[in-house]
């Protein structure tokens, strides 16, 4: 058996899309929540079970909807979706067009010099274009469907389904984080089983493949904050500049193939470096006293205490090149101008925890950098997590009495966990599904590990030990203050994730587009096999 529903998802999609819902912006992202709670609210499985749909309010107006369906057990499938999109800027002249697929495709060919392949999936018709389409508005519409299908058709179910729409996947995740206690107590109350998580992101394939990825990829933010010595310009030998040393450390953590975290064969893109920048705000000839440098990087199998160990070496590592740089120049210039040369500086780095302990010797130091920290949020209840991480550390230095110029290792955003789905029954039942599907199908359908992309699913499960994640949130400095350890509540959950999602080309970019055939046709059908399968009795 299988089901059809091609234009109703496409439909649906469509009607996702024209909801403008940027990410932390005017409110769209609870308009979207707002129409699936509505598109759901009328049917009569809800009319009876009303306490079963509800929204659950997210900071600066957002909110994110949850569906419960209860079937002839409690064994509970959770499907996940998010429900916001990165900006539409990038469309320039076309941007009024950028949530309506129907007329955006002659907007772009009439303000953009696309390239061939573009032009020929325009034509083919074979493609949605729209900000959203891919990622993910098609994969919400698809799961919503799947599920409608089970409230059609509650005798199929031998389980139940709780579909959640999230908000803030594009920014910091407080969406799902705002939903975590909500499945907590769903499953209290309703006594559920969570059993595992099917999420429907976006994927594109280097080999024209389509996969269903079994777990995910993890990701953590090794943040650097280099504190120089300030000089007058026409004496630049007299100071030490932190963007000089963070420049060499860009250069040798940047696209380091060595970096990648490898399993069974496979590796993840190396680090890339997100921001690198000093906190002069305006000109002057004095060189920069402080910067700050973040990296992206990705865990297949690495703890945050393996990245930390790493960084705090490598930085030390690029200190001393710059330092040698440095001092070899210096030498030079001391040679030609008959000046003495005497070495400059000696390489100096702490993790972020290890420099906090330092400061500790001073008895001000920790109820400063207490209220100091409070204050910041306070003031301020939305700052940037990545911003408020470095004014913290920032702070801290003030208590350094030797002032010496000096990099602090720390994590300075949140934590994605890396997840191998070894769940030998879902592994079978998505073979299965896979198996039933490929046999009317023109694709290449197969299983890969871990998810390539950041996702909500990294909340739905906590491989890493408390001793693991208490040492990385010891090189938090936004630990307590501007993020909880959510450790404890994720390990409650604690369920195998699997992404069956949708496929298309240019995810974040203004010739985003959704393969439709695929993603409307073939997905939902594994996703609907998959259900049954795993429900179905041993």
């Amino acid at each position: 058996m299988k089901i059809n529903e091609f234009e109703k998802i496409e439909q649906l999609t469509k009607a996702l899309v024209k909801i403008n819902s940027v990410n932390n912006s005017d409110g769209g992202e609870s308009k979207v929540a707002d129409y699936i709670y509505k598109y759901f609210s009328k049917h009569k499985y809800y009319k009876n079970n009303p306490d079963h749909l509800l929204t659950v309010d997210c900071e600066n107006n957002r909110k994110s909807t949850i569906a419960l369906l209860k079937g002839k057990t409690n064994k509970t499938i959770v499907l996940m979706g998010h429900i916001d999109t990165v900006e539409i800027e990038d469309y320039g002249k076309a941007k009024k067009y950028a949530t309506n697929p129907d007329k955006l495709v002659e907007e772009l060919k009439k303000h953009f010099s696309l390239s061939e392949e573009v032009l020929k999936d325009i034509e083919s018709d074979k493609y949605m274009f729209g900000r959203g389409t891919l990622d993910m508005k098609a994969g919400v519409a698809a799961y919503m469907t799947v599920f409608e299908y089970f409230l059609n058709h509650l005798d199929e179910l031998n389980g139940s389904l709780l579909l959640i729409a999230e908000c803030d996947e594009e920014g910091d995740s407080k969406g799902v984080v705002s939903v975590l206690k909500v499945l907590n107590d769903l499953r209290d109350k309703e006594n559920l089983e969570y059993k595992c998580l099917l999420n429907g992101d976006y994927s594109v394939s280097y080999d024209n493949n389509r996969y269903i990825y079994l777990g995910t990829v993890g990701k953590i933010l090794p943040s650097f904050l280099a504190f120089g010595k300030e000089t007058h310009a026409g004496d630049s030998f007299g100071g030490l500049d932190p963007n000089f040393l963070l420049s060499v450390l860009n250069k040798n953590i940047s696209y380091n193939f060595d970096l990648c975290d490898e399993y069974k064969g496979k590796t993840t893109v190396p680090p890339i470096n997100l921001k690198q920048a000093d906190f002069k705000e305006t000109y002057t000839v004095q060189s920069n006293g402080a910067a700050v440098s973040y990296f992206n990087y990705m865990l297949y199998t690495s703890t945050p205490k393996d990245v930390l160990k790493k960084c705090k070496k490598i930085a030390k590592d690029s200190f001393k090149e710059a330092l040698s740089i440095l001092n070899n120049n210096y030498k030079k210039y001391c040679k030609q101008n008959g000046i003495e040369y005497k070495r400059l500086y000696e390489p100096l780095v702490y993790t972020f925890e290890e420099f906090d302990e330092l400061l500790s010797a001073n008895p001000n130091y920790r109820k400063e950098i207490n209220r100091y920290a409070k204050d910041l949020v306070s003031n301020n209840p939305n700052i940037d997590i990545r911003e408020y991480s470095y004014k913290v550390v920032t702070k801290a230095y003030e208590y350094y009495d030797l002032k010496k110029p000096v990099i602090i290792v720390y994590f300075g955003s949140t934590f994605y966990s890396n997840i191998i789905t070894e769940d030998t029954k879902l592994i079978n039942s998505i073979n299965e599904s896979i198996e039933t599907v490929n046999k009317e199908s023109n694709y290449d359908i197969s299983t890969s590990y871990f998810y390539p992309y950041i996702s909500d699913m990294s909340f739905m499960c906590m491989k890493q030990n408390k001793k693991d994640i208490d040492n990385m949130f010891n090189n938090c400095p936004y630990y307590g203050y501007r993020y909880d350890n959510l450790s404890e509540l994720i390990s409650s959950i604690n369920i195998p994730v699997v992404n069956i999602g949708t496929y298309g080309y240019d995810g974040h970019k203004y010739t985003e587009r959704l393969e439709k055939e695929w993603s409307f046709k073939e997905m939902p059908n594994i996703l609907y096999h998959t259900i049954i399968n795993y429900l179905r009795e041993d």
